[in-house]
């Protein structure tokens, strides 16, 4: 028998029947060396992924959240029992990290959307009268370059102002530039769950401090971007 397997935490015994698993299966609490993972019985070899299992492992995982902090599982993640208890013994001190990391914390996105202005005179294919095919290429070579060069400045200072502007209410991030994107960054902020109000007013100023961005905040989310335990069971858990 596998199990489906939602997330760790440390401190928890039991959930209500509020919510079921994958294919409508009692969710399980199993307790492996002092930590416990959240779990449903899975007969077949792989998850379909649909909007209803990818919403009932989220659901399952916003149930955790409401009762302790967890560090979620990757979606479609099947394991033996004896499998995830080896796994947890050989994890015990990461999966301890990681959980005294996040404890008591929410994961909020940010993503940034900007139309970057070209600098004037930067007009790339013309040649004149004076300018060989060949010469004309190179110049539009170096205009080319320092254009993206300069995207990635912009990008960068962009990333630096909303790191500053949220300083200190922040535990750990994780940011994705893509200059030459019209989605320029996407981050994911782990705060605790007490700093969320603030969180939302500091974004609010800094987009009124930008209005050539615009913003997209969600959240609050379970920490997914922070926990770090793709299991890799397949090869060193063996995983049927």
């Amino acid at each position: 028998m596998k199990f489906y397997v939602y997330c760790v935490a440390g401190d928890l015994e039991r959930l209500d029947g509020s919510v079921v698993g994958i294919s409508d299966q009692e969710i399980e609490v199993l307790t492996f060396d002092g930590l416990s993972v959240v779990a449903s019985k899975f007969e077949d070899d792989f998850v379909p992924v649909s909007r209803g299992n990818v919403l009932t492992h989220e659901a399952v995982v916003r149930k955790v959240l409401s009762e302790t902090t967890p560090l979620p599982f990757r979606f479609g993640t099947l394991v033996s029992k004896v499998g995830l208890n080896e796994f947890v013994k050989a994890k015990k001190s990461l999966l301890n990290g990681r959980l005294s990391l996040v404890q008591g914390c929410v994961e909020m996105s940010i993503k940034i959307i900007w139309q970057p202005k070209t600098d004037a005179g930067e007009e790339v294919g013309i040649t004149t009268p004076q300018q060989g095919i060949g010469a004309a290429f190179l110049l539009n070579k170096q205009r080319e370059l320092r254009g993206g060069e300069n995207l990635v400045n912009k990008a960068n200072d962009v990333e630096n102002w909303l790191l500053a502007g949220l300083n200190g209410l922040i535990k750990e991030q994780r940011v994705r530039v893509e200059p030459k994107l019209k989605l320029v960054l996407a981050g994911s902020y782990l705060i605790n769950r007490a700093a969320e109000y603030d969180f939302r007013a500091r974004v609010n100023e800094l987009q009124e401090e930008r209005p050539d961005l615009h913003f997209l905040t969600s959240g609050p989310w379970p920490p997914y971007s922070f926990a770090n335990i793709d299991l890799e069971f397949e090869t060193h858990f063996g995983v049927s």
